[in-house]
């Protein structure tokens, strides 16, 4: 039978094999550079964020994200994406979450701003992964928004 201490030992030692072998990994995996045609939000996300851009976006750029009449800007197609080629996603959720919405700009909790642009990124013909897009900046710098699938 084990002692305390033996169990204690077993622990840390197991801890310690799960920080060297898992956490760097899925560092490195997060730090690489992706793009939004790679799966980067979930189809549960994008549907979180279409609720959130209907309730917060929509009277100004409608629901259906085509544009406001007093020149809100449609947020789909051939208006929307050149205007975002090349950028980081990091950029459009910074945007939004600082300036949005226009009435009362920054009010909208974090996960809120990531989750419309999942919505967007959705609307927008880019297809859903396994893995939510997060909050975090630095993960968000390293996938680039593209309008045009890559060959």
């Amino acid at each position: 039978m084990l002692e305390f201490s033996d169990m204690r030992v077993v622990t840390v030692g197991l801890l310690t094999l799960f920080l060297l072998g898992v956490i760097p990994a899925r560092t490195s995996l997060l730090a690489q550079k992706r793009s939004v045609w790679d799966g980067v939000y979930t189809a549960e996300q994008a549907a979180r964020g279409e609720r959130s851009f209907s309730r917060s976006c929509g009277g100004c750029h409608r629901d259906d994200a085509s544009g406001g009449d007093d020149s809100e800007p449609p947020l789909r197609g051939q208006n929307f994406t050149p205007n975002w080629e090349d950028a980081s996603i990091a950029g459009l959720y910074d945007f939004i979450a600082t300036n949005m919405p226009r009435n009362k700009p920054g009010s909208l909790p974090l996960p809120e701003c990531v989750d419309i642009v999942a919505f967007l990124l959705k609307l927008n013909g880019m297809p859903p992964g396994q893995t939510e897009l997060p909050t975090d900046m630095k993960i968000l710098s390293a996938i680039q928004f593209t309008a045009a699938r890559p060959k």
